[in-house]
């Protein structure tokens, strides 16, 4: 049942009693129905609170319609006293106008404070969810550059809950935070914006992301400085791409001058083994000879540097077809099983089922073989090698995880380079081949690595469009 209704109903009730004792207790003193008559103002006073005006003039109606017969019978003519509860009878109204008066102004009050109240809620929610859309880190630091708010994506990329964040310092987020702290502090007291600052961010798993900072001075409606606007850009994809690309750029450079030294160095190499043949088929002095076998061992060790070479200038993809990653994959693992076997390494691999991809057969092969072998070489007391393939939106990964002796940071920006080893034997040039066989299928290489902890390589390769 509705509540009015419910109100109604229990305010008649109160009337229909007070006006029953009235009307049968016609022989008891009059002081009795003066007590009976002021429990009007009960009904009165709570229906002018619960209809406000409305109530406050209908209910003392309906009570003097009621209670006036009543004085007639009682006294049977009219005199000062009848008068007196007529007077009486004004006063229902005038409690009941007056109260009904100051609960619909109290009421209208509430009403619009309410609506007031709703509105700021509305246009809170609306700000929060123009933050939080907002793709890049949104904060806000007060006068003593502590945190007073972050936006969803500052949350999410960060990994920590609002709680963790408020109050404490804007720089200690930061890698270079005594930087930061100054540029912050600059537009505190200046006033000016500060924009494109590249820095780091320390986040969770102590990994780091590159950020380009924009900081803006925050001000209220009087125009005075009260904190300051962090905006930050994540821009870690880019600088990854950024890498890539340079390093693409460095290694094709090399890549040219490596095809042209192997080709001039080739044609005088080729000579020289012809001569020391000739010589050594028509000499008959022995140690001669032996020299002249240790100038044609010296000159095939020569020519396989200068075929790699020349591999990694242009791998030559030339034999291009639709092949199943899975079996290639199956295949290498058949491959290099016995070597790493030998080297108490297992082989573990976690295969989906993927589509076709256009790519040379012979060339992946030798580049995943590469990638194996060097996992392999970096476990030297044995390990674990990991191999996954999986299905993107646009690309197959394929990823390769070792518990090897790992890389350094330094050392990572330069394993891609010809010539750069880790190891002591070894021209340093099968990644740098691997590289290249990558880069022309369309892919690219991503190298995580911790030292003592192992290495994982990741391979990008399109799929068919």
């Amino acid at each position: 049942m509705n509540k009015k209704i419910k109100d109604m109903i229990y305010i008649s009730i109160m009337i229909i009693i007070i006006t029953f004792f009235h009307y049968f207790s016609l022989s008891s003193e009059w002081g009795v129905h003066d007590f009976y008559r002021r429990l009007y103002y009960i009904p009165i006073i709570l229906a002018a609170f619960k209809f406000r005006l409305r109530g406050g003039i209908i209910t003392p109606i309906v009570i003097s319609l009621l209670y006036a017969p009543h004085l007639f019978i009682y006294f049977g003519e009219i005199d000062i006293k009848i008068l007196n509860q007529f007077l009486e009878i004004i006063m229902f109204s005038l409690i009941g106008i007056t109260t009904g008066f100051l609960v619909g102004s109290d009421y209208r009050k509430q009403k619009l404070l309410q609506y007031q109240i709703e509105k700021l809620t509305d246009l809170e929610n609306y700000t929060q969810n123009i933050l939080n859309s907002i793709t890049n880190v949104l904060i806000s630091v007060d006068k003593e550059l502590n945190i007073k708010s972050i936006n969803k994506e500052g949350k999410k990329l960060l990994e920590k809950t609002e709680k963790q964040f408020i109050g404490k310092s804007a720089s200690e987020i930061f890698i270079e935070h005594n930087k930061i702290e100054k540029v912050l502090q600059e537009v505190m007291d200046r006033g000016n914006k500060k924009i494109n600052i590249e820095t780091q961010l320390k986040v969770k798993n102590r990994n780091i992301l590159d950020v380009n900072l924009l900081a803006y001075p925050l001000k209220n409606i009087n125009g005075d400085i009260e904190g300051v606007v962090i905006i930050l850009e994540n821009i870690s994809e880019i600088k990854k791409l950024e890498k890539q690309i340079r390093r693409t750029e460095k290694l094709s450079a090399i890549g040219e001058l490596a095809s042209g030294v192997a080709h001039e160095i080739r044609n005088p190499m080729g000579i020289i083994k012809t001569i020391s043949q000739t010589m050594h088929s028509e000499t008959e002095d022995e140690d001669f000879k032996e020299g002249l076998s240790i100038i044609n061992h010296e000159i095939n060790r020569a020519n396989d540097v200068i075929k790699e070479l020349l591999n990694f200038a242009k791998p030559k993809i030339n034999d291009k077809k639709n092949i199943n990653l899975n079996k290639l994959i199956n295949d290498i693992v058949l491959i290099t099983k016995k070597y790493a076997k030998q080297h108490n390494v297992s082989i573990d691999y976690n295969l989906e089922k993927v589509k076709d991809i256009l790519a040379d057969e012979e060339k992946l092969k030798q580049a995943f073989i590469n990638i194996i072998f060097n996992s392999i070489q970096a476990m030297p007391k044995g390990g674990e090698l990991d191999i996954s393939l999986v299905e993107e939106k646009s690309n197959f990964v394929i990823a390769f995880k070792d518990t090897g002796v790992g890389i350094s940071k330094e050392k990572i920006e330069k394993i891609f380079e010809p010539f750069f080893t880790t190891k002591d034997k070894g021209t340093g040039l099968g990644l740098s081949i691997t590289h290249s066989i990558i880069e022309e299928h369309n892919g690219y290489i991503e190298i995580n690595s911790e030292i003592n902890k192992g290495t994982e390589m990741k391979i990008y390769l399109p799929k068919i469009n």
